[in-house]
């Protein structure tokens, strides 16, 4: 199940990285200073709205599974290292 939420998310991430980086080169602003980026990544909107549940619902797996970590939960700022 975690394999699978991780290629969910990574596939996320190939497919809707371009699409956003084309949306915020549009902005004219930013247009005139970096340029901007056609994205070779063309999805309808009801393909790109799939993509957000899948990786709403992955990303979700991955936080519900996190295991304790002394560093990440604070407990080496205890005094028992």
């Amino acid at each position: 199940m975690g394999a699978a939420s991780v290629v969910v998310l990574l596939l996320a991430l190939v497919l809707g990285l371009p699409q956003i980086i084309e949306q915020l080169t549009s902005i004219p602003l930013i247009a005139e200073s970096l340029g901007t980026l056609n994205s070779p990544v063309h999805m309808p909107q009801w393909m790109n709205g799939i993509l957000v549940v899948a990786a709403i619902a992955a990303s979700t797996e991955r936080a519900l599974r996190l295991r304790y970590s002394r560093i990440l939960d604070g407990g080496i700022l205890d005094g028992d290292a």
